[in-house]
């Protein structure tokens, strides 16, 4: 089942004992996964509503698997009532949230779990769903937060919101980045190192330092985003072995980019070491994104730019390991193979390439893959007799540059 739904095994255990969740959007994503017809539910599903996984629909290894049909049988009544009184029982929690900011009262422990948990769900959204669509709702539950901090007077219930807000305010940055704007995420981040700071709280910090790494390198600075990754890591020293990975990785990444092949090989061995004991679903907030696949595509990256030999071979295996949903990730990997392509002057590839990385790169908004398409452009030669590199440079100049419909 957590896989299926894509998130953690802990995550399902808890919404099947206690805490069913009410964000819409995430349910009606789990029904259509589920194959659960409109029946059992208490929302209306429509095809719209659904459309925010994979660009493949239902994934394969779903796709024989019905867990309810519809029939008269007795237990398949009381599995259908139970999963509407659940869904209609979790409105309690919310309706708690909205009286306690509606009174001005300080917020009780469950209201500040609701709020955790809500933040982590964002997270989990963000894995598989375009920036634009989630950015309001993140934003007003930043709002939500804020309010209760200004409420709240306990030292350990504050601390624990300060975190949730500046979770919410460092993914709030990370989704600006994707959309291209650059001012508003970095205003996000400040936010978030400030909130961070009044906390406590060391790996939010890093996760906020690591956010901001990929700003710097969109704006040609990867030596500065080099030395924001150590001091990145300075703050999960010892700690945190899931957001130490990433970090680590980024880092190679980037010392790559500028041809640091001996800070590459020591990031890249300190990244594989933390990930050992990593448990991506149940550090923090923003680790679950961080599975192996995540750790591969990072690896992918750091030996494209050092033209590794081993470059092609370990993306093919990270490919054939991805799943349906993880659509971001299967951009930038592929983008990534283009741009080794083109840096070895393997036009007719690259092309081919790119025709599977730009068109998911757009549509779900994986800014990362973007950047690596641009990087592209400027590797292909200017010589007027290339008609391919001419023709590929063009089909990415206006795949990228087209007017995004807003959501």
């Amino acid at each position: 089942m957590a896989e299926w739904l894509g998130i953690g095994q802990s995550q399902v255990s808890r919404i099947e004992r206690d805490r069913p969740p009410t964000d819409l959007a995430k349910l009606r994503q789990w029904a259509r996964l589920l194959n659960a017809p409109q029946s059992a539910l208490w929302f209306r599903s429509s095809e719209d509503a659904l459309d925010t996984s994979s660009s493949s629909g239902t994934p394969a290894s779903l796709a024989p698997y019905r867990p309810y049909d519809g029939g008269d049988d007795d237990v398949h009544r009381r599995d259908v009532l139970k999963f509407a009184s659940a869904a209609i029982m979790s409105v309690a929690p919310w309706q708690r949230l909205a009286d306690t900011i509606e009174q001005g009262r300080a917020p009780d422990v469950r209201t500040i779990d609701l709020m955790q948990d809500r933040t982590t769900e964002f997270f989990h959204l963000e894995e598989t769903t375009p920036s634009r669509t989630i950015l309001a709702s993140l934003t007003e539950h930043s709002r939500t937060l804020r309010d209760l901090l200004a409420v709240t007077s306990d030292e350990h219930d504050r601390r624990r919101l300060l975190s949730a807000a500046g979770e919410t305010e460092a993914l709030a940055g990370w989704l600006e980045f994707d959309l291209s704007k650059p001012r508003q995420a970095l205003k996000r981040y400040k936010d978030a190192l400030g909130m961070a700071e009044e906390a406590g709280d060391g790996p939010l910090t890093a996760c906020t330092l690591n956010y901001w790494s990929y700003l710097l390198a969109s704006q040609d600075k990867s030596d500065e985003a080099v030395q924001v990754l150590a001091r990145a890591g300075e703050h999960v020293r010892g700690a945190a072995p899931t957001t130490q990975a990433w970090i680590a990785a980024r880092q190679a990444e980037e010392a790559a980019r500028i041809g640091e092949v001996a800070t590459v090989e020591r990031a890249l061995e300190r990244a594989f070491t933390a990930y050992d004991y990593a448990r991506p679903h149940h550090e923090r907030s923003w680790t679950s994104f961080f599975g192996a696949s995540r750790l591969g595509s990072l690896a992918v990256s750091s030996y494209g730019r050092l033209n590794h030999r081993d470059t092609d071979n370990l993306a093919g295996s990270l490919l054939k390991s991805l799943s349906p949903s993880e659509t971001k990730v299967r951009a930038l990997v592929v983008a990534d193979l283009a741009l080794s392509a083109a840096t070895k002057a393997d036009y007719d590839r690259a092309d081919e390439l790119t025709s599977q990385a730009l068109p998911l790169a757009v549509r779900y908004e994986a800014s990362l893959a973007q950047d690596r398409l641009w990087e592209l452009t400027e590797k292909l030669p200017q010589a007027p007799g290339r008609g391919i590199t001419r023709d590929l440079r063009q089909r990415i100049t206006s795949g990228l540059t087209a007017p995004r419909q807003e959501a």
